[in-house]
């Protein structure tokens, strides 16, 4: 910076900036204060535009990546399907999904689920709804921070829909589970809005500043991204000629931001930690440090020539065993590009390519994966925020290229708007993708045919989605071809047998063979399961313990219970918090009469899903077995208050009350599971 800059005089090219407020306008020579309404209707375009391309992603459902842990299998959810429940709501602030710790997406899942999708997989909409008036207002919020900016109505709303069309941002919208990505932006940006207005306002600065730091605390609960914000803002104050080096500046006005962003960085490398997700997944990658800082260096140049040219975009960008050798130009390229740049712009005094620069790489920089967190080196949705750096550069050109070049403007503004439609139609085509788990799966093999995942995903959803059997054996067979030690996909193929073996009609005697060679592979695909787990150190406790219970299970399945009950406590030994050990160690007692066990293993298995209505009726049955009668009428109050459609349930409480003396409400459950549609004995209906 100039001395003259550090004094908070303007740089000599660049205009001094106006204040955010317009000249009041006149009338007949008064003063007319009324607003300008020429910026809303501005915004008012946009955000239609940016609407009408994204309406196609009201029709998308969940897909088979992350969706089931943050909400179709989230078990700190389930209990809003029936209730609200503040220990929950603790819950959820307390605890990570998957190593990522952003409460206030899963918080606003579960008000979606009480009051408009106890069943998600049935309501999609409402999820994805959300996701895009919510990805409308960090539109439009770009608008306001670009006009409190100065930089012109036209450029502000060149940018805002650059922002709101662009095809690097379907990911973020189109994927449910990136409800963090467009909730934590629009805190984000309502927070730099914010700071925007308390460094232009002489009064009420102060009421600016707090309302900046609340919105900044709801954007860190919910995505880490958030701690760039005081980054951003000294961006800004770099933009605006404060004197942003200064103590009083950089460290004592920004103090509560440096400290929560520390905070909550601490706070999300715990929790990734503890899910072992600060590494490479993929077990045939090995990086050297120089080959993450590869990774670094070549995802940044790809960022940035996909601002300009979306192209090949996939919702997965898998790791390669083996980095490509742009990777390596890259890394010894792009860092002296960057020390170039940066002196020729201070020398230069460019001040709005250093501030859009600064605000990109201030944004993308921790998400450059030179340390490695998830499954790809780079992903769309990472760029949400940081391109909004990079389309304050695009404006400022056309700004510059329209001033030094007046006969052009028509032409320059024909080949934008040609370019809007570019992107709307590369934003369109791809929003498909997300339609599904299948048309998801089935783009990434398409462009990464080599990726072991992709396959795997795939499969998991022909299994479980579209109960295609023979498409997820074929997936998951590939899957082994390309990665034959991953324990991971046999133990997913040997649930694709135990799945086909329910499929299967037990008393169809012409089938009994069948059943008996899945169950065969699938006892030998989880043996190998555990032996390539065994191998690999078994690092993941509660991966290996799954394996090890799903083994029990498919002996219980070949009826030999004695090797079933010895997998099932081996399972739960390596991982004691697997509820389905206990489930199905309880459901094995049930079946040998010992009752007094069964309801031991239902202790433990509440303590981990206190939700599950079978397993309440399942012990009522245990104990009107053991002539526990009351507990039993409570277990099946239970069942029937978490789901009140299962005739089988209301027979059960029918039982209870009927030993208690109660014959009229025994009676009265007797005829609503006949409503029900249950076949009722005679002698329950008098």
């Amino acid at each position: 910076m100039s001395k003259s800059s550090q004094k908070g005089k303007p740089h000599p090219k660049i205009p001094a900036k106006k204040e955010l407020t317009r000249t009041p306008k006149t009338k007949n020579g008064k003063s007319v204060t009324g607003p300008d309404y020429t910026n809303w209707v501005a915004a008012a375009v946009i955000l239609l535009i940016t609407a009408i391309v994204f309406l196609p992603s009201l029709s998308l459902k969940f897909v088979n990546w992350d969706d089931p842990q943050n909400i179709l299998e989230n078990e700190t959810l389930k209990i809003f399907a029936y209730q609200w429940d503040w220990k929950a709501v603790k819950a959820i602030f307390s605890t990570d999904v998957i190593g990522n710790y952003n409460p206030l997406p899963i918080f606003t899942f579960a008000i979606e689920k009480y009051f408009f999708a106890p069943d998600p997989v049935l309501n999609p909409f409402i999820f994805h709804f959300n996701n895009l008036w919510m990805h409308l207002i960090c539109t439009l919020l770009v608008y306001i921070i670009f006009i409190q900016l100065e930089i012109g109505l036209i450029p502000s709303a060149i940018a805002a829909l650059l922002f709101g069309i662009h095809p690097m941002r379907v990911e973020s919208v189109a994927w449910i589970t990136e409800r963090k990505d467009v909730l934590y932006s629009m805190f984000f940006l309502g927070a730099l809005s914010s700071y925007i207005s308390f460094l232009k306002t002489t009064a009420g600065k102060t009421k600016w500043y707090l309302l900046t730091i609340a919105l900044s605390i709801l954007a860190l609960f919910s995505k880490v991204q958030a701690v760039t914000l005081p980054l951003t803002m000294v961006a800004v104050d770099f933009y605006m000629n404060r004197r942003w080096l200064s103590i009083k500046i950089l460290v004592m006005e920004k103090l509560p931001w440096w400290i929560l962003s520390l905070l909550f960085g601490l706070i999300n490398i715990y929790f990734l930690k503890g899910e072992k997700s600060l590494n490479f997944e993929n077990a045939t990658i090995n990086y050297t440090f120089i080959d993450r800082l590869a990774v670094g260096a070549y995802s940044y140049a790809v960022y940035i020539i996909k601002w300009l040219i979306p192209f090949q975009l996939s919702p997965l960008y898998p790791y390669p065993p083996k980095l490509p050798v742009m990777a390596y130009v890259c890394l010894g390229i792009v860092p002296i590009l960057l020390i170039l740049f940066l002196v020729w712009a201070f020398k230069k005094k460019q001040t709005t390519l250093l501030f859009g620069w600064a605000f990109f790489t201030f944004n993308v920089m921790f998400l450059l994966q030179i340390v490695g967190a998830g499954q790809g080196f780079l992903a769309d949705r990472f760029t949400y925020i940081a391109y909004i750096g990079l389309f304050f550069i695009s404006v400022k050109g056309y700004d510059w290229f329209i001033s030094q070049k007046p006969a052009f403007k028509f032409y320059t503004q024909g080949a934008i708007v040609l370019y809007f439609i570019a992107l709307a139609f590369l934003s369109f085509r791809q929003i498909p993708v997300w339609q599904n788990g299948g048309t998801l799966w089935e783009h990434v093999k398409k462009i990464y045919p080599n990726s072991p995942l992709a396959w795997k995903q795939a499969a998991v959803y022909y299994r479980d989605e579209e109960k295609d059997f023979n498409k997820a054996v074929l997936n998951f067979n590939e899957a082994i071809r390309l990665q034959p030690t991953d324990a991971y996909v046999y133990n997913g193929l040997a649930k694709v047998y135990l799945d086909k073996v329910n499929a299967t009609p037990a008393q169809d005697a012409a089938l009994s063979n069948q059943r008996n060679e899945l169950l065969q592979l699938a006892l030998q695909s989880y043996l190998t399961a555990i032996k390539n787990d065994s191998i690999a150190g078994q690092s993941d406790k509660k991966v290996t313990g799954e394996m090890i219970v799903n083994l029990g299970v498919a002996y219980a399945m070949a009826g030999n219970l004695e090797k079933a009950m010895y997998y099932l406590t081996r399972g739960l030994e390596a991982y004691p918090d697997n509820a389905n050990g206990y489930l199905n160690r309880g459901l094995i007692y049930y079946m040998t009469g010992q009752y007094e066990s069964c309801l031991k293993e239902h202790i433990s298995y509440f303590r981990l899903n206190p939700y599950n209505a079978d397993v309440y009726h399942e012990e009522g049955l245990c104990n009107i077995a053991l002539g526990h009668y009351k507990e039993a009428l409570a277990a099946f109050d239970k069942a029937i208050s978490l789901k009140n459609t299962q005739p089988m349930y209301y027979i059960g409480r029918s039982t209870a009350y009927r030993n208690l003396g109660n014959k009229e409400a025994a009676i009265r459950d007797a005829r609503q599971a006949q409503q029900l549609g249950a076949q009722v004995p005679p002698e329950y209906l008098q």
